[in-house]
């Protein structure tokens, strides 16, 4: 089996040389790498998808504006298909979304760029208003406006199951309880759904949340 090291430097090469020695542009190497350490990590250090923008730019000595371009830029050119990208994306910040009860909010925080438009135009499609003037990584969508969105991508035998936990939960009167609850259900829902889904959109999940 090959080396987190081994594997990172036959990626970058693989992409690299592909259009011929010297022919990619400096900006592209730069998103290159960030995609590669994303997806490998360095130094025996576990990948970095996982960790926020904030964490990144410590630890790579890199503003954090840069830091997010990069990744959106990695992620459009290197990431594959966008929309397994964006799906998988979404998928991972369910995952660790929490909920307002008494607003019946879904509240789903995303630094990724790429996850956040994309699910930004899913709701716009489906005519379905969110809010994020408070933060633009935050967005608050209602539960209802956010399944009808999921109904039109992902498994709706998983989304059934979602649902029915979300309405068993929202009867909970304990507000710590229904929060604790709805984060379990989340979070078998995005790994169902993606796992359903299979190909990228499973194996985007698995970076972005450091599963094996």
């Amino acid at each position: 089996m090959a080396t987190t090291q081994s594997s990172f430097s036959e990626d970058f090469l693989d992409n690299y040389l592909k259009f011929g020695l010297g022919s990619m542009p400096r900006a592209d190497i730069d998103a290159l790498v960030m995609h590669l350490l994303d997806r490998y990590g360095y130094n025996e250090c576990q990948p970095m998808a996982p960790l926020s923008n904030q964490t990144v730019s410590e630890r790579l000595r890199t503003p954090v504006a840069k830091v997010k371009k990069l990744r959106y830029e990695a992620a459009l050119k290197f990431g594959g298909r966008v929309e397994e990208q964006a799906m998988g994306r979404l998928l991972s910040a369910l995952a660790i979304a929490t909920l307002e009860p008494q607003e019946e909010k879904i509240c789903l925080v995303i630094e990724d760029t790429l996850a956040k438009n994309w699910l930004q135009g899913q709701l716009k499609l489906h005519q379905q208003i969110f809010d994020h003037s408070f933060n633009t990584e935050i967005i608050k969508v209602s539960a209802s406006g956010l399944f009808v969105v999921l109904e039109a991508l992902f498994d709706k035998k998983e989304l059934e199951s979602f649902k029915k936990g979300y309405e068993d939960a929202k009867r909970t009167k304990d507000s710590v309880q229904c929060i604790a609850l709805f984060k379990t259900l989340a979070k078998n829902f995005a790994e169902g759904a993606a796992s359903a889904a299979g190909g990228g959109v499973m194996a985007v999940l698995k970076v972005h949340l450091g599963l094996p």
